[in-house]
Order: structure tokens, then C-alpha cells, then sequence
């Protein structure tokens, strides 16, 4: 029999199957890591947690010696976030279970581990991003929008004259460090090439690293850690105009918070009762949310990237 000419198509001709299985990529997730859950806070202690800020006192002045003490007390403010329930599940019949040639529940778990982190991330650097304070990077000269709505349209990328403006305004507003004397910065694709393609990135990095100036990476420069996020959902890649700035956030030490009644979890149902069990879901859920620190312009730890 030739092969060719005869053998029939179909599983005569191709019946081997792969034991592995692919799945497709997930984006990074970069924004989570950097916020902390309420502490307190937690099961049966209601839908809302509130935060206590304190604000400084004015500046003390000289007294004369007979002459009482000045009095007062710092302003006290407080904020509140409800939780939110979040959760995703992946029907599965007793059909497919007994006919597949594959056990199922490992890839699903590990996709829905992988819904968790970026779902998560997306919470978190949407709180962080209703932050008041705009940066709009421009031609013209780059401007800082304090009333939460950006007035000016994008028509240049970042730059590292950029980050000095941005590093400047942040000592202005008294925002602390994150750590280690440096603020945190995160940053779209398109944001982080505007940086990379910089000719005086390349001076920043010479004196302090041999690896090649093409590997991608970003170092820390004008005060800055700074990462690169793929995730187009936290991060528009698309900002500006004809796309040429792409959102970024940079911020300080507190910059948002958590509050957690329950983690997201995986969770498995068994065979429902009703239909003879025939059906059974792979799932999570979690009660969370995340909130923005300090929601007025003068107070802000966050600064973010966008464009009108």
C-alpha cells in the first residue's frame, strides 16, 4: 500500500496527540505587591473599613515670657471603603470528565490563579490612578493637572526631563519615600520605551552597570525604581496623541490601601444536586477592595501619566 495514495485521512493518517498543554500568556502584574491590607480588618467586621489621617500641625512661633502658650489641635480626617465580592467559576460535566483525554482541573487552576493576579492588579492601579494629580507630558512644556481631569493633550512620550519634574513635584507635596530614599514608578510600554530611547538614559546607566544598554531592563534613575508593565488593562498603552505617551503612576510610601474580608480563593463545587450531578465548577471568589490614600490634590502620593 503507498502511503500516500492510499492510506485514508483523518486518525489513520494523524492520531498522536501532545501530552503538553499551552496556554496562553498573562500579563505582568505590578501594582499589588505595593499596596497592604487595613490591619483590623477582616470577617464579621462589617462592609466598610475607615482610615484615620492625621495632618500636621501649623509651624509654633516665639512666645513672650508672660505671654500664654498658643493651643490647637491637628485636623483630623477619615475615609471609608466598602469591599467588593469578585469571583469567576468554569462549569465542567461529568461528560467531558469521563471522554477527555486530558485532566482539566490542573490547566484551569492555573488559569484562574493567573484571572486572580491580574484582575487584582487592574483593582489596584485603578484606585491608585483616581488620584487628582495629573501629569501630561508636552512639547510645549510639560504641565501637572491638580483638579483630576487632564486639560492638555499628550503629544510627546516620556523622557528623563519628565521624571525630574515628576521627582520634584512628589518632594514638593512632602510625599515620603517608598524606600531606600527613591519613589516607585510603573509604567506602560510606550512609557518606559520614551525613557529607554532618551539619550541621557544611557548616561544615567553607564557609570553603574556593564550589562548591555539593549537587554530592555529600566534602572533606577532620578529617584526612581522603576517598572515596566505589559498589562494594556492597568496601563493604556495608547495615551496621547497618535498614541505617543502611554499612562504611567509614580508615587511614594502609602500610596493606597486594602481592605480584605476574605482573599480571593480557589475553590472547587462538588457534583450539584440537581441533573444527577452531572455538573461541577472550578471557581474563586473574594471580598477586597482597594482604595487611594489621599484623595485631595495638596495631600497626593500618586502621580499619574495620561492625557487629555
Amino acid at each position: 500500500m503507498a502511503w500516500t495514495l492510499d492510506a485514508p485521512t483523518g486518525t489513520y493518517k494523524d492520531h498522536a496527540l501532545s501530552t503538553k498543554i499551552r496556554m496562553q500568556a498573562v500579563e505582568d502584574t505590578m501594582v499589588m505587591k505595593f499596596l497592604t491590607p487595613e490591619p483590623g480588618y477582616g470577617k464579621r467586621r462589617g462592609q466598610s473599613v475607615t482610615i484615620t489621617r492625621v495632618l500636621q500641625l501649623p509651624r509654633a512661633a516665639r512666645v513672650g515670657e508672660l505671654d500664654s502658650l498658643p493651643t490647637g489641635r491637628p485636623p483630623i480626617q477619615t475615609k471609608s471603603l466598602a469591599v467588593s465580592e469578585w469571583g469567576f467559576k468554569i462549569p465542567m460535566t461529568e461528560f467531558e470528565d469521563n471522554l477527555t483525554y486530558f485532566n482539566l482541573d490542573g490547566p484551569f487552576n492555573s488559569m484562574l490563579r493567573d484571572q486572580i493576579a491580574v484582575t487584582m492588579d487592574d483593582m489596584a492601579a485603578s484606585a491608585l490612578k483616581t488620584t487628582p494629580y495629573k501629569f501630561i507630558p508636552a512639547l510645549a512644556g510639560s504641565v501637572f493637572d491638580t483638579d483630576g481631569t487632564p486639560s492638555t493633550l499628550s503629544d510627546k512620550n516620556l523622557d528623563v526631563s519628565d521624571l525630574r519634574l515628576i521627582r520634584d513635584e512628589l518632594r514638593r507635596l512632602k510625599v515620603p519615600y517608598f524606600r531606600g530614599g527613591k519613589y516607585i514608578g510603573i509604567l506602560s510600554t510606550t512609557a518606559a520605551r520614551g525613557i529607554k530611547n532618551d539619550p541621557e538614559y544611557k548616561d544615567w546607566i553607564a557609570p553603574t552597570s556593564s550589562q548591555p544598554i539593549m537587554d530592555g531592563q529600566l534602572k533606577d534613575i532620578e529617584g526612581f525604581m522603576l517598572f515596566e508593565s505589559n498589562n494594556a488593562v492597568s496601563f493604556d498603552d495608547t495615551v496621547g496623541a497618535s498614541t505617543t505617551t502611554g499612562e504611567a503612576i509614580f508615587f511614594g510610601m502609602d500610596p493606597g490601601f486594602l481592605a480584605v474580608v476574605q482573599n480571593p480563593e480557589l475553590r472547587i463545587s462538588g457534583p450539584l444536586p440537581d441533573d444527577l450531578g452531572r455538573t461541577r465548577y472550578l471557581g474563586w471568589v473574594g471580598t477586597i477592595e482597594a482604595g487611594l490614600t489621599w484623595e485631595t490634590a495638596a495631600l497626593s502620593r500618586v502621580i499619574h501619566v495620561t492625557s487629555s
